[in-house]
This record gives structure tokens, C-alpha cells and sequence, in this order.
């Protein structure tokens, strides 16, 4: 049998990759060429995150800025909040000990779906201004960030 945090990465690693916004940002690479590695540090760092945030309204909002910032994604529609309750509901099931549940509940998930069957969608945002003005400085800490992750 499994320890509690090896089983919540496993239960990390279905949700996300089951979440077909991120799985999109994988296949394209919206992340740059280290894509893949930024989504494998979200999936290990996962049990820390949610334990330190408590909430899963602060992880939606952590899961948000993560996809944009890290993954250059911003996600339109209403999975952040399904996707930060089902990994939060794992962190308090390791917590109780409840493993048997989250191995259930780890089943119970839906496969992912084909990506071949969805339909892309871009859109271009056109700058006008001073390229000066297009950069961003890149302190190391951002606003609002409650949770750093070990990369």
C-alpha cells in the first residue's frame, strides 16, 4: 500500500491530467519549450500548495495565476473551481488519513477526453504602444501569491 503523499501526487496527477485545459497547454506548449516540467513541478508541489492554502477558493486563484503566469493560459471557462475543489477534497482526505476514500475517489475520475476532438481557439490581442512599455520586469515575486513553489 501506498504512503499518503505518493497516493495524493498520483490523485494530483489524474485530476490534472484529466483537466483538458491543461492538457491543451501540454500539447501545445503554451509554457515555452519546459512546458511539460512546469506542469510535472505543479503536479509534486500539489500537496504543499493546498496544504498551506486551506481553501480551495485561494487554490483556484493560485491555479489561475499559475496557468497564466507559468503556463501563458488563461482558462475561459468554469474548470478552475471543479478542478482546485477535487484536488483540495484529496489534501483533506490525506489529512483525515481517509486513503482508502482517495484511492476510490482517484478511480472514480473521468478518463480524459480525446483532444482531437476539440476545437482550438485563439485569439490575438493586438499592443499598440511603446515595445518599452510591452516588458515586464521579472522580480521573483508576484502580488498576491501566497504559496511559492520549489522548482
Amino acid at each position: 500500500m501506498q504512503g499518503p503523499l505518493p497516493l495524493y501526487t498520483e490523485y494530483a496527477s489524474k485530476v490534472l491530467h484529466s483537466w483538458t485545459s491543461l492538457r491543451i497547454c501540454m500539447n501545445e506548449g503554451s509554457g515555452g519549450p519546459n512546458t511539460l516540467q512546469k506542469v510535472n513541478t505543479l503536479i509534486e508541489q500539489m500537496h504543499t500548495v493546498a496544504c498551506r492554502l486551506k481553501d480551495e477558493e485561494k487554490l483556484a486563484d493560485f491555479l489561475e495565476d499559475y496557468l497564466d503566469l507559468e503556463l501563458n493560459m488563461i482558462c475561459e471557462d468554469d474548470s478552475i473551481p471543479e478542478v482546485a475543489k477535487l484536488l483540495m477534497d484529496g489534501a483533506h482526505l490525506v489529512r483525515d488519513n481517509r486513503l482508502s476514500e482517495l484511492r476510490m475517489k482517484m478511480d472514480s475520475l473521468p478518463s480524459p477526453c480525446d483532444l482531437n476532438k476539440c476545437q482550438s481557439q485563439s485569439n490575438v490581442i493586438e499592443f499598440e504602444g511603446d515595445a518599452e512599455d510591452s516588458q515586464s520586469s521579472e522580480s521573483g515575486t508576484e502580488e498576491g501569491h501566497d504559496v511559492e513553489m520549489n522548482e
